[in-house]
């Protein structure tokens, strides 16, 4: 598929452009993210292909290993990762911001979208390195750790796939390890492995800009295994106050 030009222009803030993870049937969630986007004055492109029927025996066979716990849920979203990373390379872009269609945009997301810019260019302009600026998992680097001015820090592994910003190096080496070793996790975790065999560097944005939807309640999960969203929201938000406020006192 030729990705070179995009079918809507989404380049703002510095960044190249803007991709969305969205399954065609799933009109509420895209309705959703496009009015947290419009707050911003924000257009997304949304990335439809590969929807979990549409994954075919040959589909499967290039992407991924053999495992019975990976439902084509799990794969689709994988796979929508994967053709966002291939519109990266083909356009040369280094800066695009990937959403996934529940993200929750925070009040400072310019802010927050700026800082880390505005750093990335500074200190990491030549690094292979995707940057995560949600809240995902509600990991937050340690207090101790964090200096007055400073937003990006490394990390040993990323945060979900909800929000991040990445470019055509990282992009290509993400690529180029699935061509070769395929997949046999969760995008997630997927990334997280090919991330640490790579030496691709992972940075945290702080204070975070972005938080899951699904996490907070507004959305029932599409994959297998989680609580119903009223469950979901309140053990959320209990290891949120744990994580990002209890665990801090003494870390």
């Amino acid at each position: 598929m030729d990705y070179s030009n995009p079918p809507v222009p989404t380049a703002a803030w510095g960044l190249d452009g803007i991709c969305v993870v969205n399954v065609k049937t799933f009109t509420e969630r895209r309705a959703h993210i496009e009015r947290e986007l419009r707050r911003f004055g924000l257009t997304g492109e949304f990335v439809f292909e590969h929807d979990a029927n549409e994954i075919t025996p040959e589909l499967n066979e290039q992407y991924y290993l053999p495992n019975p716990n990976l439902t084509n849920g799990h794969k689709s979203c994988g796979l929508k990762h994967i053709a966002i990373m291939q519109r990266v390379v083909a356009r040369g872009w280094d800066y695009c911001l990937v959403l996934e269609d529940d993200a929750i945009l925070h009040k400072d997301f310019r802010k927050g979208i700026d800082n880390a810019l505005r750093e990335l260019k500074q200190n990491y302009a030549n690094t292979p390195c995707v940057t995560f600026i949600g809240s995902g998992g509600n990991w937050y680097t340690p207090r101790s750790q964090r200096k007055k001015g400073q937003h990006l820090y490394p990390a040993k592994k990323g945060r979900f796939t909800d929000s991040y910003i990445i470019g055509k190096q990282a992009a290509q080496m993400r690529l180029d390890w699935i061509a070769q070793h395929k997949m046999s996790n969760a995008i997630d975790n997927a990334f997280d492995q090919m991330d640490k065999d790579l030496g691709i560097q992972l940075l945290w944005l702080e204070p975070t800009v972005v938080e899951q939807g699904t996490k907070r309640g507004l959305f029932d999960s599409t994959l297998e295994g989680r609580w119903p969203a009223p469950i979901q929201a309140f053990l959320h938000g209990w290891e949120k106050f744990r994580r990002k406020y209890i665990y801090q006192l003494w870390r």
